[in-house]
């Protein structure tokens, strides 16, 4: 099952030849868009850096509640290339669900940003690692030594949501657009606004806007993660719906107007 805006985005990205990474650092990489606002708590600790981050300051600033769902504390750890490693060690998802490791490229904007969700949205990012290794583990052939050779209709439907999702608050018909996908985060840092996201909408209470920031996310992080973590939520069809940047920075707008009358 695919996402049916990705093939006609991924053509687009071919031909404006837009790279899949860029080792360049930007210190300012929050002032990308007004959408990153969700990273801006966690974010501003390296906006100042002068290069970028390692792994052994990923891993200092890490909260310390950040866990995978099997109680293991995270730790970023180098990405060899493929030819250097094999069996478990070579296997993503397995390597976090049952010893909390995460293989980390050096000076790589995708997983720079996946730590930064991982800092932001620990229950949501946890979840679907959870279920990744479970949909892994009900195909894998033991000895695990090679991930399977086809993926389910779920790992489909998480891959989608982990890399290109956005979380929705809806307020009563006001919608606010919190950006989650890291693979969106690193596009937009490299220019690319023409992105179709995969968006998962949560009804919240019109007093969710007078939050603080961080009580906003801890709220969909929660809320968003007792969804996810459930099977039935992927059994009957895609739970996401595609989201264009333009709307959602539209939605980002009525928002903020929204909350300068309310605080007027």
């Amino acid at each position: 099952m695919v996402h049916p805006e990705i093939p006609r985005v991924e053509k687009k990205r071919a031909q404006n030849k837009v790279p899949t990474t860029n080792r360049r650092w930007k210190a300012q990489f929050l002032s990308c868009s007004e959408l990153f606002f969700p990273i801006m708590p966690y974010g501003q600790i390296f906006s100042n850096h002068s290069n970028w981050p390692t792994l052994e300051q990923l891993n200092l600033f890490k909260p310390q509640k950040t866990k995978t769902w099997t109680g293991f504390e995270l730790k970023f750890i180098l990405q060899k290339g493929k030819r250097c490693i094999e069996g478990f060690n070579s296997l993503y998802e397995p390597r976090i669900f049952l010893q909390g490791e995460i293989r980390t490229r050096y000076e790589n904007w995708h997983d720079f940003y996946n730590a930064l969700i991982w800092y932001t949205f620990p229950k949501i990012k946890a979840t679907l690692n959870m279920r990744q290794f479970l949909a892994f583990d009900e195909n894998a052939e033991f000895p695990w030594k090679n991930p399977p050779k086809s993926r389910t209709r779920e790992q489909d439907f998480l891959t989608i949501f982990d890399e290109g999702g956005c979380l929705l608050a809806n307020l009563n018909g006001l919608k606010i657009p919190f950006l989650f996908g890291h693979a969106v985060y690193e596009r937009m840092t490299l220019g690319e606004n023409d992105i179709s996201m995969s968006c998962f909408e949560l009804d919240c209470d019109i007093s969710f806007i007078n939050n603080s920031l961080i009580n906003q996310i801890k709220y969909l992080d929660e809320i968003g993660s007792q969804i996810l973590s459930s099977r039935d939520t992927y059994s009957k069809g895609c739970p996401f719906y595609p989201l264009k940047i333009e709307v959602a920075l539209s939605y980002l707008e009525n928002s903020k107007k929204l909350f300068h009358n309310l605080s007027t």
